[in-house]
Order: structure tokens, then sequence, then C-alpha cells
């Protein structure tokens, strides 16, 4: 039996308030983890400033391996452009562990406007030149980057509206008041169960799980709109690499588990593992590609 990874618990910090996706995998994570390397994980919520305080917090400890960060598209894709004033450098404070899960961003329309495909999309929208608006989670999130790069695919003139959140902004879909928006497949499938939305398309290089038989935006016809709303294990850099690679195999051990599988994607959360070199090459080419697009579209937080 292989000696457990430490005597001391290892915290993994959401940063993110609890109950959401973030904090959901971090508690799943830390049990199956902790078993299995015979250490125990402390989940430590750390939210506000949009996952800055939670990253900031894990930028400043020890690089021993006893802190991890629950990272995400937005601490180690977006927020390095839209808060570059932060007391840590995304690209070279932290190791990265593994990635973890995936959550596409749907294409969602409102069944009122008749809409059964991208291409009607399009074709409504040529006809409405500056009439049609796409709703997100707020300025400078995934959807509101979707939407915005879709724009610049499909050529499409389309005023973007943001919302506190994906769910009030698919329940305006629901209701009729919003055209369409860009959102992660779990509230887009409430508005589906509902009757009132249509999935499009997923943003995504394959199809969701939970969502099988809606195209990707490529099988409409249109490349490179790809946005995932994805999760990543990151540690301090300087970690001992003997530390981070036995939690990245115990993180894919536990990915790998059928109650595991069960319980992310009853939450249309998506399984997805990336060892920590592919999650490097990632990570760094998100910051890239969302940078081009902010600063060329100006977008600013306020």
């Amino acid at each position: 039996m292989a000696a457990p990874l430490s005597t001391r618990p290892v915290t993994m910090v959401s940063p993110f308030v609890a109950g959401g996706t973030n904090d959901l995998l971090c508690r799943l994570l830390a049990e199956n983890m902790g078993k299995s390397l015979g250490t125990t994980f402390v989940v430590d919520n750390r939210a506000g400033a949009n996952g800055n305080i939670g990253t900031a917090f894990v930028a400043k400890q020890p690089p021993d391996g006893q802190t991890l960060l629950m990272g995400n598209s937005a601490t180690h894709g977006t927020n390095p452009t839209l808060y570059p004033n932060q007391p840590f450098d995304a690209l070279k404070d932290f190791a990265p562990v593994c990635m973890v899960a995936a959550v596409p961003v749907v294409l969602a329309v409102s069944t009122e406007l008749g809409i059964n495909s991208v291409a009607d999309l399009i074709a409504y929208a040529k006809k409405n030149p500056g009439k049609l608006a796409f709703g997100s989670s707020g300025i400078g999130g995934s959807g509101h980057l979707c939407g915005e790069i879709f724009k610049t695919a499909t050529k499409l003139d389309m005023v973007h509206v943001p919302y506190k959140g994906d769910v009030p902004a698919i329940q305006e879909v629901m209701g009729g008041q919003l055209a369409l928006a860009f959102v992660g497949v779990g509230p887009a499938t409430v508005g589906i169960k509902s009757g009132k939305v249509k999935a499009l398309a997923v943003a995504s290089s394959r199809r969701a799980s939970t969502l099988p038989d809606v195209h990707t935006v490529e099988e409409a016809g249109y490349k490179g709109v790809e946005v995932t709303q994805w999760y990543g294990l990151f540690a301090r850099s300087g970690s001992p690499k003997d530390m981070l690679d036995r939690m990245s195999a115990a993180a894919k051990e536990a990915l790998a588990k059928e109650e595991v599988r069960e319980k992310m994607l009853t939450q249309s959360i998506e399984p997805t593992y990336l060892p920590a070199d592919e999650l490097n090459v990632f990570y760094r080419n998100e910051i890239k590609r969302f940078r081009e697009v902010i600063q060329r579209l100006n977008i600013k937080v306020t």
C-alpha cells in the first residue's frame, strides 16, 4: 500500500461561492482523492472578485503542495486580461495539476421565434439587422465571449445584454423577453425542458453528453466557436512534482468512478481529465485567445 500523500490535511480552495460548480467539484474530488491518497482534503471557500480573492490566497501559500486551487476558465482564462492589476500572475505563480471538468456553452433561443437551426438564426438576423440581442451571465463571462466569437464567425449584427448569471438570462429567453442567450448546459437544459427554449448548438469540440442530439457550432458550419467553462486543479508554482503527479492520478481515478460521473452529469458537468502538461498548454492558449477578443472589443468590467 502506498504511503499517505501527506501527514497534514491538503486544502482545496474554491474561489467561488458554496453551492456552485466549483464548490461541487471540490467536495466530490476532496472526498475521493482523500480516500485514495490516505490524506484528508479540506474544502475552503474563498469567494469574491470573480475568483480573484481565492486565487490570490493560493498564490501566497508556500510551494509545498499542501494547498490546491480549483481554477477555471475565469481565474486562468479571462481574468488575467479583465483584471490586470492583481497581486499574482496566473502564468507564473501556479503549477497545473490537471483539468477535471468542462461545461459547454449552449446557444439557446426562444421557441417563439420559430428558429430551429443556426442557419435559421442567421437568416432571421439578416432580415432583422441590429434588432437581435443575446444574453449572457455578465460582461466578460464565457457566454458573453462566446456570443462575440459567434458574431465574428457568422458576421451577424447582435447586441449583448448582460445579466447577473446564466439563470436570469435563460429565464428571459423562456419568458420571450430575450431572443437568445449563450449559457451553460445546465441552465439551458432547464429552459429546454420547459418547452420554451430550443438549443441550436453547443460551443465545444464535441456534443454534450446530456444534449447528444444538439449539434456543435462546427457541425453547423462555423469553425473556431469553442468556449467551455472548464475547471482544473492548480498548486503554487514550485510545489513538489511527485505530490502533484500523485494528486493528478488520484483525480483521474476519481473521475473514472461511475458514481462520481453520475453526480457530475446530473449537474450537466462533463468529467474531463487532462494531465498537467496538456492543461499547461491549454490554459495559456485560453488566456491568449481571450485577451485578443477582450482587447479587440474593449470589454471592461466595473
